[in-house]
């Protein structure tokens, strides 16, 4: 547990995901508030309640909780929060209709696999993953939206929800300005690039997956902000906020030129390209590399270096043949 401009504390909680922990944050200022929440466990709840008793503070004390977006590590527990506090629940609307949707999200989820190519047994399992991993979290059903534009206020400070869609639809950053500091969420991570996860309820999902091109503008739209800290949503602080940015811009050029490369070999789906950039994911985690592969391509097909055509129900993409 660790302290932050002397009225923002990180309390990491376990999560069973490779990145083991995720962060969630106490703002000590009134109202008492929690950006996220982590998973629903006894476990996690008896985490975050022995280091709120550390910070003088018992589950009962917490009024408010913000949610970054809407993935399980996140706001998992933040419906048996406020049933023993009585805080009230803040979150994007995207998040919200994405969480009461997860049924069909499962489903256009199956349907994207497939298209791109994944074998069925792969499918099978990401969905059985998918359904088994929502005993980590209960639906939200009271909540307040927030949006860009909107004031966080509290006793002495205000926070700025900033809107930044690209790794969930609806993610929030909150940035301090006075001190310089950006709750990021998982917009921002140290050690590893966010996989901008392709939106099944959008319509037109697959080789139009906006995703990453919504990422890449996000992390373009911040830029500017005076930051000297960013609290991550996993991991340790950025506090080089510039060269992060950076980082992320550089990976997705060099991404894309990768891409590329491999569709020189040959005519390739998207769960083909996922193989060789990520050959040892499984389970949920197959959806993730197509995913993140669904967002280079889609740009790649805007740029008009590659070309897509469907075969029985299954898309192929191939170098652009540009001759005459």
């Amino acid at each position: 547990m660790k302290e932050y401009g002397q009225k923002i504390h990180r309390i990491e909680l376990p999560v069973p995901f490779p990145l083991k922990t995720m962060n969630v944050y106490l703002i000590d200022q009134e109202p008492i508030t929690l950006v996220d929440t982590g998973i629903k466990t006894d476990t996690s709840f008896q985490v975050l309640e022995d280091s709120l008793r550390r910070l003088g503070y018992g589950i009962e004390d917490v009024r408010r909780i913000l949610i970054t977006h809407g993935h399980l590590d996140h706001y998992g527990q933040a419906k048996r929060i406020s049933a023993l506090s009585g805080a009230e629940v803040f979150i994007h609307v995207e998040e919200y209709r994405r969480i009461r949707s997860i049924a069909q999200f499962r489903r256009q989820v199956a349907s994207v696999l497939v298209q791109n190519g994944t074998p069925k047994d792969s499918v099978n399992k990401t969905i059985e993953y998918m359904k088994s991993a929502q005993q980590w979290a209960e639906p939200l059903d009271d909540v307040h939206f927030l949006n860009e534009g909107d004031e966080i206020s509290f006793k002495n400070m205000v926070l700025r929800p900033i809107h930044c869609p690209g790794h969930s639809p609806g993610l929030l950053c909150f940035y301090l300005e006075e001190k310089g500091i950006l709750i990021s969420g998982d917009h921002l991570l140290k050690e590893i690039s966010p996989n901008p996860i392709i939106n099944p309820l959008q319509k037109g999902v697959g080789s139009r997956n906006t995703s990453l091109k919504q990422y890449l503008h996000s992390i373009r739209k911040i830029k500017d902000l005076e930051v000297s800290l960013v609290l991550p949503g996993h991991g340790e602080p950025i506090r080089d906020f510039k060269a992060a940015l950076e980082k992320i811009l550089h990976h997705h050029e060099q991404r894309l030129a990768t891409v590329l490369s491999i569709l020189s070999r040959g005519e390739k789906t998207a769960y083909d390209i996922s193989r060789v950039l990520f050959p040892d994911t499984k389970s949920f985690e197959v959806f993730l590399g197509v995913s993140e592969v669904l967002g280079h391509l889609s740009i790649l097909l805007e740029e008009g270096k590659i070309s897509l055509r469907s075969r029985n129900g299954i898309d192929y993409y191939s170098i652009r043949d540009t001759r005459p």
